[in-house]
């Protein structure tokens, strides 16, 4: 009996393969995994669909890019996601964590955000000063690797109104050196009149705060609450498509009270709350259009 029970007791032995403490830390390293693996995976879903915009987003795409630290889309959507919360400091610091080596279509759209990262830098800089001594010569730099891609006639004007703008005048002289050879452009269409033409030319010339007064100043004298919602919503958007989300917030509520039981209009408000990372702006919304009582306040 004595030597029965030993045999049994080696049998049983060796079906073990591993003991309590190694299954149970395979089983933690599987939990892991998952744990990395799906928000990982539902965060490059939600940067398929839309921009980053919320800083906790951005905190949460600094730690995958430091698990993914190859990944170049990753490190393109973070920077785009400074370059609109207006960060050209952090947009640069971004695009130095690029490795090499990168495809043409990288190097393209890496070009683009530093160009526009330092455009940014030296408008909010005082002209002449020593920190726009340092980021000039930057930008120059960018304005030359544009030219160098044999550019188009349209893209050097921009470019020339750029460089005027951020005042380098040495690069706008080696524009407009190379764009005298175009002649003179032809003068622009003039508006037809209506209030959406002259918005229109507004935003052409990158004057979006123009745009939406003469929406805003539209929706003043609107009969209809129809039209209201027109102008109203054309209005924030033109301060939306120049990247100035917070005053589109200001000015949407400031206007939105002839329109506070429109559903459209609260839905859309809720939707630029949370663009302007003010989560408790866009809870009142919805709760407003869900027709409850909006906890925090009117606007």
């Amino acid at each position: 009996m004595t030597w029965n029970w030993n045999v049994n007791n080696n049998r049983s032995q060796r079906e073990r393969f591993a003991g309590p403490l190694v299954i149970f830390g395979l089983v933690v390293a599987g939990l892991l995994l998952l744990v990395v693996l799906y928000p990982e995976k539902s965060l490059l879903n939600l940067l398929s669909a839309q921009e980053v915009s919320s800083p906790a987003q951005r905190r949460y795409l600094e730690a995958l890019i430091h698990l993914r630290p190859d990944d170049s889309h990753l490190v393109l959507v973070l920077a785009r996601s400074y370059l609109a919360s207006r960060a050209p400091l952090q947009t640069l610091e971004t695009l130095d964590h690029l490795r090499e080596p990168q495809s043409d279509d990288v190097r393209k759209k890496v070009r683009q955000l530093r160009y526009e990262a330092l455009r940014q830098q030296l408008l909010s800089l005082p002209a002449g000063s020593s920190e726009w001594q340092r980021f000039q010569p930057l930008f120059a730099e960018q304005v030359d690797q544009l030219l160098g891609q044999q550019p188009s006639r349209a893209e050097m004007e921009k470019v020339l109104a750029d460089a005027e703008r951020v005042g380098d005048s040495a690069s706008a002289k080696k524009l407009k050196v190379l764009l005298k050879p175009f002649g003179d452009a032809p003068a622009p269409p003039a508006p037809d009149g209506t209030p959406a033409a002259h918005a229109a030319a507004a935003i052409a010339g990158r004057d979006y705060r123009a745009a939406a007064r003469i929406y805003f100043t539209e929706m003043q004298g609107s009969p209809t609450a129809r039209q209201k919602r027109h102008y109203f919503l054309a209005g924030v958007k033109a301060l939306q498509s120049g990247n100035l989300v917070a005053e589109a917030l200001a000015a949407g509520e400031q206007r939105i009270n002839g329109l506070a039981g429109d559903r459209e209009t609260l839905l859309f408000m809720a939707r630029l709350a949370l663009a302007a990372n003010r989560p408790d702006r866009s809870q009142f919304y919805i709760r407003r259009a869900l027709g409850m009582p909006g906890e925090g306040g009117t606007p």
